[in-house]
C-alpha cells in the first residue's frame, strides 16, 4: 500500500483510527456532545443522525469498531414458565399455600364483583332519583306556566 492511500489509516508506521474529536475512540470531545445537544434541540431528528453517524463510524464505546456492541450477548428472558392458573403468580412450591392463595384470591375476586354491582345499582339508583327530580322541576315549571295571567302587549 502507498503512503498516499494509507496515509488515512498509517501514520509513522502505526494504525491510525477514524474518529472525530482529539480522542478518536476515547472521551467524546466538548464540541461532539454539544452538536449532539443542539441537533435535538433544534430539530431532533439532527440529534438522531448524530448519534447514527457515531454509531456507525464506530465512535460510541472505547472498542466499538473492533468489537460486537457489549449488549450482543445478551439473551432474552424466558417468560414461558409464567403462565399458570394461579392469577399470574408462579407456584410456590408448597401446595397447601397455593390452594390457600387460590381460595383467597378467589375469595377477593367475588368480592370485588359484589362491590361492583353495588356500584352499579348505587348508580342507577342516583340516576332515578335525578330523573325524579327533574320530571319534578318540570312538571312544576308548567304548572305555574298554565295558571300565569296571559300578558297584554298592547
Amino acid at each position: 500500500m502507498t503512503y498516499s492511500a494509507s496515509a488515512g489509516f498509517e501514520q509513522n508506521g502505526r494504525p491510525h483510527k477514524r474518529g472525530c474529536g482529539f480522542g478518536s475512540m476515547g472521551r467524546w470531545s466538548a464540541w461532539e456532545i454539544g452538536a449532539m445537544v443542539a441537533g435535538f434541540v433544534v430539530f431532533w431528528p439532527l440529534g438522531l443522525i448524530a448519534i447514527f453517524l457515531k454509531w456507525k463510524n464506530g465512535e460510541m464505546w472505547k472498542g466499538s469498531a473492533d468489537t460486537a456492541a457489549p449488549w450482543s450477548n445478551f439473551r432474552r428472558p424466558d417468560f414461558s414458565g409464567w403462565k399458570s392458573q394461579s392469577y399470574g403468580f408462579a407456584g410456590s412450591g408448597n401446595a397447601a399455600f397455593d390452594d390457600y392463595r387460590r381460595e383467597q384470591l378467589k375469595r377477593l375476586d367475588e368480592e370485588r364483583r359484589r362491590i361492583e354491582d353495588e356500584h352499579k345499582a348505587f348508580r342507577e339508583f342516583v340516576e332515578r332519583l335525578r330523573r325524579a327530580k327533574d320530571q319534578d322541576e318540570f312538571d312544576r315549571f308548567m304548572a305555574e306556566r298554565r295558571n300565569a295571567p296571559p300578558s297584554s302587549n298592547e
